[in-house]
């Protein structure tokens, strides 16, 4: 199958002094699946929040209104921690002692939500998690200052974990590369409208794409786990390339049930309003005929002209069939058996296939 091939081709995602990766939503799911609690991190910035210095003046007030209750909020509406519960396997696969660090397993939750609100503000987005995007709250400048605050601010909170000198270290250097590799993605994501490319090019930017953008965030959260948890450079490596596959997967499954499942078509239409190319555009241009998919990609754009992109959709849906979902399911199984493949302990391969079994059925 041709897009598996792509979605599985990705090398792996060095680690430690040589180097060390949205947007995927939260599919919604059972809270308590890997015991996580999903409320934890509007906790815990309060909670951080409350320990940082304080202004004398209105600075304390402005922060407040600007930064601190706006992030506060949108914290508050998040998923269902899947970064955090990766984070969870990365340490106990790493073989790491005891349950890891809340801070370590939140870091790239941080970095995810900082994301998003970018992602929103590029896309032009309405919504996001059962309430209107950031900045469509406190407008564009705020949002994008709050995002920036987010993706700097794990640096500073790695600090406060019980590291030696070279784990923290390498876990600088993961951050550090997986945020070059999202902004790489990113620039695939927005620099080009997808009816404006080759046919036979959609495939192969739309795997990168993912692989940058999503691939190496789901990377970098099992590999902090086994790096703070003390794995070797081998397992290290074993678990990003599982994890680079597991976003991947995700990634698949949130851009095709976009299309093919009714209650998700607002994101659809976000995409489509943006021409961007996604796992819709790459399968349908890898299962039309050169003739039915230049069609497609001229209705899409005079669609967006229109302001009418319900029927592209619906055209999407009926090109690509009924068993598009089933390239995703295979690289979400294909992760697990990489896991399997590498002598990972039996008992903790089985939870963490458990959990992708759960986040496959969450997305319908």
């Amino acid at each position: 199958m041709k897009l598996l091939a792509l979605a599985a081709a990705s090398g792996p995602v060095p680690v430690g002094p040589g180097r060390g990766r949205s947007q995927v939503e939260d599919p919604r799911e059972p809270a308590d699946a890997a015991g996580v609690d999903p409320g934890s991190l509007a906790a815990f910035f309060e909670q951080r929040v409350s320990t940082l210095p304080p202004a004398a003046g209105v600075c304390e007030s402005v922060w407040r209104d600007a930064l601190y209750a706006p992030l506060a909020e949108y914290l508050g509406r998040s998923g269902k921690l899947v970064r955090a519960r990766l984070v969870r396997h990365g340490w106990q696969l790493g073989g790491g002692r005891g349950e890891p660090p809340q801070t370590l397993c939140l870091l790239p939750e941080i970095l995810h939500s900082a994301s998003l609100i970018v992602d929103d503000l590029q896309d032009g987005a309405v919504t996001r998690r059962g309430g209107p995007a950031l900045h469509r709250v406190i407008g564009p400048e705020r949002a994008l200052n709050a995002a920036n605050w987010l993706y700097f601010w794990p640096y500073g909170l790695l600090d406060e974990l019980r590291l030696s000198a070279a784990r923290r270290r390498a876990c600088v250097e993961l951050i550090t590369a997986t945020l070059l590799d999202c902004h790489r993605g990113q620039a695939l994501d927005l620099g080009v409208q997808v009816w404006t490319l080759a046919q036979d090019s959609v495939p192969e930017l739309v795997a990168e794409q993912s692989r940058l953008k999503t691939g190496c965030l789901t990377a970098l959260c099992v590999a902090l786990g086994a790096v703070a948890g003390g794995a070797s450079a081998a397992r290290v490596d074993a678990l990003q390339r599982f994890g680079e596959r597991v976003g991947v997967g995700l990634q698949m499954l949130d851009d095709l049930t976009a299309v093919l499942v009714a209650d998700r078509h607002d994101k659809a239409g976000e995409d489509l309003r943006c021409g961007r190319p996604t796992w819709a555009w790459a399968l349908a241009a890898q299962r039309c005929s050169q003739w039915q998919y230049h069609a497609l990609a001229r209705e899409a754009r005079a669609a967006v002209e229109r302001g009418d992109w319900q029927a592209v959709c619906a055209e999407l849906a009926t090109l690509i069939g009924a068993d598009a979902l089933a390239p995703a399911r295979a690289v979400l199984k294909e992760a697990g058996d990489l896991l399997a493949a590498h002598g990972f302990a039996a008992a903790a391969v089985s939870d963490v296939r458990g959990d992708l079994d759960r986040l496959e059925r969450a997305y319908g």
